[in-house]
């Protein structure tokens, strides 16, 4: 019986125990590489999965995440991520976890079977017509996350599926299948090694693609954060900064003025206007600074 690459043994595993801890860990790391390279052959499928993504988010559609076990926890990573990242409204994003959040403390297992609480997670999520769903299972048959998608697909939510696994149920209900091969686990099954660090970097590729062509991206920095604690107003300070030419004390004065909304800031100090000037002027250019640089 030919297993799924996800639970077949990388033949490099024989014998891990006579190696030196150096070898063992070059090894490791190999592997790693090895499995990021999937990301490179799946790039025709991530871009049409970024355009949808944006499409959803420039129509200030909703956003969600959904998966199982380490699949999950990249996906629930992602989702955490880009509201202080990029800006992403907080209220607009979902995540779907199998098992909900008391079993990110103790994960067990026996929740990622069930398709039905899929569904009924999906309903409960607000989830509807033009939104969009992003679905992540390394086997690409997980009973949770298929549960989410079939139920995404049939209330008109747009869906992204990524799994490690070709031909796989996940991956053939998906609008936008995408199909990270990675090679076999050196610890077999393992997934939160390579085939975890593969869908990491693919959702990584998605939603800076995103913020990017959104404009929550500029000239390298992340013009959409919202600087809310010490890191993020250095962060945003410097990018006044780079950005409009300004003194230290003036970008702290503008930030200070602006709730710590970068955009805003900027046009305050780079075109002279007042807070709701600058609000205006955004919403204009549908939050895009680029045609103020």
């Amino acid at each position: 019986m030919k297993l799924p690459t996800t639970e077949d043994r990388d033949p490099q595993s024989i014998g891990l125990s006579q190696k030196t801890d150096a070898e063992v860990l070059s090894l490791l790391l190999e592997r790693q590489v090895e499995a990021l390279k999937a990301a490179a052959d799946a790039i025709p499928q991530i871009t049409q999965a970024a355009a949808a993504l944006q499409r959803a988010a420039a129509a200030q559609n909703k956003i969600g995440y959904a998966g199982a076990g380490s699949a999950g926890l990249t996906a629930l990573a992602d989702c955490l991520e880009l509201p202080g990242t990029f800006g992403f409204p907080p209220d607009r994003m979902r995540i779907l976890y199998a098992g909900g959040a008391k079993n990110l403390l103790h994960l067990e297992g026996t929740h990622e079977d069930d398709q039905q609480a899929g569904s009924n997670d999906f309903e409960e999520a607000g989830l509807g017509k033009d939104d969009i769903l992003i679905g992540v299972s390394a086997s690409g048959s997980t009973a949770y996350t298929l549960g989410v998608i079939k139920a995404a697909r049939a209330a008109g939510t747009h869906t992204i599926g990524i799994a490690n696994n070709p031909d796989t149920p996940i991956l053939n209900e998906a609008d936008h299948p995408i199909l990270l091969k990675t090679p076999p686990e050196i610890i077999a099954g393992s997934t939160r090694l390579g085939a975890a660090s593969a869908q990491k970097v693919a959702l990584n590729m998605i939603s800076t693609l995103v913020a990017l062509r959104l404009g929550h991206a500029v000239r390298g920095h992340m013009v959409n954060l919202v600087a809310d604690n010490d890191k993020l107003r250095q962060r945003a300070q410097r990018i006044l900064q780079d950005l409009t030419d300004c003194s230290p004390e003036q970008a702290a004065d503008a930030l200070e003025k602006a709730n710590g909304r970068v955009k805003v800031a900027v046009l305050m100090l780079s075109e002279g206007l007042d807070v709701s000037g600058a609000e205006n002027a955004l919403v204009l250019n549908n939050g895009n600074l680029r045609p103020f640089l």
